[in-house]
């Protein structure tokens, strides 16, 4: 008798250990099911920081596989797979984001730079002297100073920051003169022909500093002059940023939502506002959009008093699209960014002026 019941209890105890390991891996799969390319990019970015080059390789797949546009997440499985010594697959991803056109001058920098490093230690000295010829085309001082590095670059959140200040530089030089004038600057960052897009944007705002900052964090207000915005609703305010829940209406009755979450940075004479598309497990995809993340960069224009000059960068996957609703994409980009920041300058010089 004590036999059996030990039996019993040996088989119940091994039972409910099975039950325990089915319900955490379910829990683990719901969790990544609501995770966004986003997401997984972030988590591939802090392994592949932790050496744990096999876990980072994981979530870029993963990450790529949800947004096959996404390519930062493309570049970075490249490295992790480098970093392994597997060149040819790392090779591979570069050569693919080379060939899509994907990204700024400076991340197409990044594609050929890691190509080349592959290349080189790959034994393929012919073609890495081809990219390296590349790069001194792209960006000749940069070239110069990574001449003798060894070290793959890494998208991750540093390298973004500082893509986009030399990206919002180089579009302020260029446009300059236009700027002072008043004029919203729009570009299209690459045309990989498909509906994800990125764009980025720049004008100037009347106003200081802190009085645009305060109008971008008036969540609550964004219905009264963000195009488009219909409903906000505030979930929760942490320390890590604010949670936002978001209803675009659009022309002919089509409604987007989607919850994103906004964080700052404040530097001396620069404010940086961020966000990023968090996951919402109750909406439908065609109720929402595959993933959308961006950032403010604000700065004093140095040649006039209490202007403030405003830099706008956002990316944008809405999905797939109702045939013969294209105009959906233009809406929620290229269309919607110079009313963002028209929007933005009416609402600081109605409060402030």
């Amino acid at each position: 008798m004590v036999k059996t019941n030990a039996l019993q209890i040996l088989v119940l105890s091994f039972y409910l250990l099975l039950l325990s390991c089915a319900v955490l891996n379910a829990s683990s799969t719901e969790e990544d099911n609501r995770k966004t390319a986003y997401d997984f990019y972030l988590s591939g970015n802090t392994s592949y920081h932790n050496g744990e080059y096999d876990k980072a390789i994981a979530a870029f797949r993963k990450s790529v596989e949800l947004d096959p546009d996404y390519y930062y997440a493309h570049n970075n499985l490249g490295v992790a797979q480098a970093e392994i010594q597997e060149f040819e697959e790392a090779i591979q991803k570069f050569t693919f984001c080379i060939n899509e056109k994907w990204g700024s001058g400076a991340d197409r920098f990044v594609f050929n730079f890691n190509r080349a490093l592959a290349r080189k230690e790959n034994g393929e000295m012919g073609s890495a002297l081809r990219d390296r010829a590349t790069l001194e085309k792209l960006d000749p001082v940069r070239a110069e100073e990574l001449q003798s590095s060894k070290d793959y670059l890494l998208m991750d959140t540093i390298y973004v920051e500082m893509r986009n200040e030399a990206d919002k530089n180089r579009l302020f030089n260029q446009y300059k003169t236009s700027i002072a004038k008043g004029k919203v600057i729009v570009r299209k960052i690459a045309d990989s022909g498909k509906n994800a897009e990125e764009y980025e944007a720049m004008g100037l705002i009347k106003g200081t500093l802190e009085e645009v900052s305060s109008v971008l964090a008036d969540y609550e207000s964004y219905p009264k002059f963000m195009p488009n915005v219909n409903e906000i609703a505030i979930t929760s305010s942490t320390d890590e940023g604010v949670i936002v829940d978001y209803k675009l209406l659009l022309p002919m009755g089509f409604v987007k939502k989607y919850r994103l979450q906004f964080w700052s940075k404040n530097e001396e004479n620069k404010i940086q506002h961020f966000w990023k598309k968090l996951p919402w497990p109750e909406l439908k995809p065609k109720e929402t959009v595959i993933d959308t993340y961006g950032q403010w960069i604000l700065e004093d224009f140095p040649e006039k008093d209490n202007q403030v000059l405003a830099y706008y960068r956002v990316y944008t996957d809405p999905g797939k699209v109702p045939l013969g609703t294209g105009w959906i994409v233009d809406i929620l980009t290229k269309r919607s960014i110079p009313n963002i920041i028209r929007g933005t300058r009416s609402r600081v010089e109605s409060i402030f002026y």
